[in-house]
This record gives structure tokens, sequence and C-alpha cells, in this order.
């Protein structure tokens, strides 16, 4: 496992010794998924943090009419879960589903709060991991608020280009915050052009 998709992403964020990853291999659980299974749903607690060897996983909401509306999508070096609620043993609200047949390195609350008080620079990776998802998540937010649906779309083609040819069109419109129809009109304008 030492030359592993997820110690090349440890080591794309932080120094991250050898000696280091041979005490937190041993964590983590490689686990496969199936094609539309979920991980967790709305009213579960999220009791594992998922690594994604292989695969495409979404994390999603679904509003007050029933609609799923799509917060991110994870692929390869990504990582899932609901941390607010996996730390603190509270039910989420929030779903997560694998779109694809996947393999996942899993880790559990015990062995992570390990890692986190025993492993520095998982301990560092993780606080890095974190901030830049939460950045990410903000920027999102506020682009979504001031973005027409032909702004949206197009940045997602310039920032997840291979999400596209993963993921059927109604998850990605769930994701942009349109109807599918919506979508296609878009995809038909910038098409056109």
């Amino acid at each position: 496992m030492n030359d592993s998709l997820l110690l090349t992403e440890f080591r794309r964020v932080v120094e991250f010794m050898d000696q280091d990853f041979l005490k937190l291999a041993p964590l983590f659980e490689k686990i496969q998924v199936k094609k539309n299974e979920h991980l967790f749903k709305a009213g579960d607690i999220s009791r594992k943090v998922y690594f994604i060897e292989k695969g495409c996983l979404r994390q999603y909401l679904t509003n007050s009419n029933g609609e799923e509306r799509n917060i991110y999508f994870k692929v390869e070096s990504g990582w899932c879960s609901e941390l607010v609620s996996f730390l603190n043993n509270t039910p989420t609200d929030l779903n997560l589903q694998a779109l694809e047949d996947s393999e996942l390195w899993t880790i559990n609350q015990k062995n992570w709060i390990y890692a986190v008080t025993h492993i520095a620079p998982f301990t560092m990776y993780f606080i890095k991991a974190q901030q830049e998802t939460n950045y990410k998540l903000k920027k999102r937010l506020g682009e979504a608020t001031i973005e027409t649906p032909e702004e949206k779309y197009t940045r997602f083609l310039e920032e997840e280009p291979r999400l596209l040819m993963r993921l059927p069109l109604f998850q990605v419109a769930a994701y942009l915050g349109m109807t599918p129809e919506t979508l296609s009109r878009v995809r038909k304008k910038i098409g056109s052009k």
C-alpha cells in the first residue's frame, strides 16, 4: 500500500513520511460499494470517512418538495463524509450515494480520532484539506447566487470536465440547481455559439 493513491493524496498536501503512513494504513479498511448504494441517508449517523480509490460518489440533500440537490461529486482521490454527524454522533440531513461501482478506503471514528491525536502529518493533512474544501464550497455558493444558468454550466465545464462524461445529465442539473429541461436548453444554446 506504500505507493497507493491514499499516500499520494496525503503527500500532495503535506510532508508524509513512510513510517507515519505505516502507522496510519492499518486504521483504514477497503470496501467495495455498488452503483446507487447509499453509504448513509438523511436521519442516519455518519459512521465513517471515505476516501475514493475508484468510482464516483455524490452527497446530496432532499428539499421539502422531494427534489434532490447535489452538494458535491467526488471521484478518485476525493474524501466524503459528514463530519458534524461523524464526530458528534448526531443524525445528518444529508445523503451519500455511489454513482458508480466504487472502491473506498474507510476509517471509523475511533481510528480517525486516534490518527488525529497520534499521527501529526494526518492532522495537518486534514486541517489543510478541510480548509480547501471549505473554500471551494464557499466559492461555489457565492458563484451560484450571482451566475446565470449559462455561466453555471460553463464554469462546470471548465472546472469539472471529466465529471460530464461520468454523470447523467439530471445529476449535473441537480448540482447546478436547475431542472434537466433548463440544462438541456443551456447546452443547446452554448452548443450553437
